[in-house]
């Protein structure tokens, strides 16, 4: 993710007196040395005097900057950071140090008011030196950079709604309004029509790949290579048409025309939500199971703030009373590096595939287990045509044989511990839930910010 952070060091009109300060200016200009080794943004001279700010937000524009930082290293202005607010209208936050003797406390609560006063939302830092600030403000750029960077994509959705299950479906106005999203509806005949229409020697050698890393293949029933072949033709189709219809994330119905009059589509979900193919390394396109938009589009914030890491679509299967541990699954495949390991960076070796649970076309679900570690879950719900998004710390655990036993085996699995209880569930807003490996908390409320948008954390 590009990440184009501008940075306004805003100080005294009173130029006697801004030279007497000059020592604590110079001194808090270095302090931020971290900021400039970590996003290497563009920055103004010293800025006191509306010219200044005039000026540097020429110079921003023309950056094109997805944040912007008013760095107050004493007391400035506030009328500058109300300058700066008014011509770059990008999401703004205000950065200050711990020191009593800077007045910058004064100095951002001075720029706070004012931007407060004419309706600009912003975020306020007011030490730098902490860790967990300076986490803050990573977040705050990380999200900032996400929703620049998902205005003006597309998502394809092959298919309509599945299973009836309402809450996959999304306002294609809504989401321009919030997110500058747009929503392509693709008729799923086009994934079987390019899957037949794929060199052999191509799908050989994908197929030959695939069955090599897997941990195992069992075949029985309706699971064949013939139709194993398929399911890999269904990824390259997928593939091949998210690139000629330029989208930039997808979601596949599936359920029932795919899975009961083609094959079902575990393998095509699994590796486009991999770093890797046949072909070697790739970028991920996020893809959702049964046509899910807001999952998708869940999938692909989470993704975009991580900088580019897997995310699951999960199940909500079951929460244990007892034991406060969840039981999340997906109906056929979850993204193979949540089972990597240093043996196996792919994860692919530590999954198999056997006969599906469903599906008259036959095909393979692909079960595993998610190895212990720490995860953030979220999804945007909807309550009363308005968006909120749900966020949960989780700790994935090695499951007894008692808990994982309890879902159905063709299906991967994670068992996660969290704060989350039943009053998660009194008021989680869908069966899908969206999972990606550390602590992503911050970015999503940044995020949630940023875009208007009500959380709740857990």
């Amino acid at each position: 993710m590009n990440i184009r952070m501008a940075v306004a060091h805003i100080a005294d009109s009173r130029i006697d007196f801004l030279e007497r300060r000059m020592p604590l200016v110079e001194e808090e200009l270095q302090a931020i040395d971290w900021l400039r080794s970590e996003f290497r943004p563009v920055e103004s001279e010293i800025i006191c005097s509306p010219q200044d700010a005039n000026g540097f937000a020429q110079q921003v524009n023309a950056y094109k900057a997805s944040s912007l930082v008013i760095h107050l290293p004493i007391w400035g202005n506030p009328i500058f950071a109300i300058r700066l607010a008014n011509q770059l209208s990008l999401p703004l936050l205000l950065l200050g140090n711990g020191r009593p003797e800077t007045s910058s406390m004064v100095g951002i609560l001075g720029a706070g008011g004012a931007l407060d006063q004419i309706g600009k939302a912003h975020f306020r830092v007011f030490d730098h030196c902490e860790e967990e600030n300076r986490a803050r403000v990573r977040a705050f750029a990380r999200a900032a950079a996400a929703l620049a960077e998902l205005r003006g994509q597309t998502l394809g959705l092959f298919g309509g709604g599945a299973l009836g299950i309402f809450t996959t479906v999304a306002d294609p106005a809504q989401w321009q309004r919030l997110f500058g999203v747009d929503i392509q509806f693709i008729d799923q005949a086009e994934i079987i029509q390019t899957a037949e229409s794929l060199p052999t020697e191509e799908v050989k050698r994908h197929l030959h790949w695939f069955r090599q890393r897997l941990g195992k293949i069992s075949f029985s029933g309706l699971f064949q290579p013939p139709v194993l072949e398929k399911q890999v033709r269904s990824y390259l189709a997928t593939r091949q048409l998210a690139e000629r219809y330029q989208l930039d994330f997808t979601g596949v119905k599936c359920q029932p025309e795919l899975s009961d009059g083609y094959v079902c589509q575990c393998v095509a979900h699994l590796l486009s939500n991999s770093t890797l193919d046949a072909d070697g390394k790739k970028e991920i396109t996020i893809h959702a199971c049964e046509s899910d938009a807001d999952g998708a589009l869940t999938m692909q914030v989470m993704h975009l703030l991580s900088g580019g890491q897997p995310v699951a679509l999960m199940d909500l299967r079951w929460f244990n009373r007892v034991t406060g541990l969840w039981t999340l699954a997906n109906c056929g495949a979850i993204p193979p590096a949540f089972a990597a390991t240093q043996k196996d960076p792919s994860g692919l070796s530590a999954f198999h595939m056997e006969a599906h649970a469903f599906g008259r076309g036959g095909g393979g679900a692909i079960p595993g287990t998610v190895t212990p570690q720490p995860v953030t879950l979220g999804r945007l719900c909807r309550k009363d045509g308005e968006y909120w998004m749900a966020i949960v710390r989780g700790e994935v655990i090695t499951p007894a044989p008692s808990e994982a036993g309890l879902v159905t085996p063709a299906f991967p699995k994670a068992v996660v511990r969290s704060a989350a209880g039943e009053d998660f569930l009194s008021v989680f807003g869908s069966n899908h839930i969206h999972m990606i490996s550390g602590n992503l908390e911050e970015e999503l409320i940044a995020f949630c910010r940023l875009a208007g948008i009500r959380y709740q954390v857990w």
